[in-house]
């Protein structure tokens, strides 16, 4: 242990020789500029008008263009198969509507033109139609039950 200990003294202590490294290796600041071309100028960040111009109007621009292009392409899909089974568009169908319509109304029209057309009939109410109905088959009916009355011998 003795021997341990002489040889702790006669070396310096590690603190000691870190300090005489450090020394030695010293950074000394100095007066004098970089040169400009090492030199850079500081990073800017970028605007936000640069990050739309960038990154959003192409996004924009895509999406737009993509649904026009696919709204196209399903609508010339559609036309060719409706055109292959014969089916007709609605323009075509609401002129043939159309077209039935006013034939109708000429019809309906000349009709009106030639019958006479009282619009002061009274309408009957259904409790008369029924009184109506019932006395018509008593008088239909009143020589068959005079008819059996006399056969019968009822007076």
């Amino acid at each position: 242990m003795a021997d341990n200990t002489t040889s702790q003294t006669t070396k310096p202590p590690p603190s000691a020789s870190l300090k005489s490294f450090q020394d030695q290796y010293k950074f000394v600041a100095t007066n004098k500029r970089p040169n400009s071309a090492a030199r850079r100028p500081p990073i800017q960040q970028p605007t936000n008008f640069h990050l739309f111009m960038k990154a959003g109007l192409p996004l924009i621009l895509f999406s737009v263009g993509a649904s026009l292009v696919l709204k196209s392409a399903v609508e010339g899909k559609n036309l060719e198969r409706d055109k292959s089974k014969g089916l007709v568009t609605k323009s075509e169908r609401q002129a043939r509507l159309d077209a039935e319509r006013d034939n109708m109304m000429e019809k309906l029209n000349k009709r009106i033109e030639t019958v006479e057309f009282d619009n002061t009939k009274r309408i009957e109410r259904p409790e008369e139609i029924l009184e109506r109905r019932q006395k018509e088959r008593e008088d239909r009916n009143r020589w068959h039950k005079r008819g059996w009355r006399w056969v019968t011998g009822q007076s």
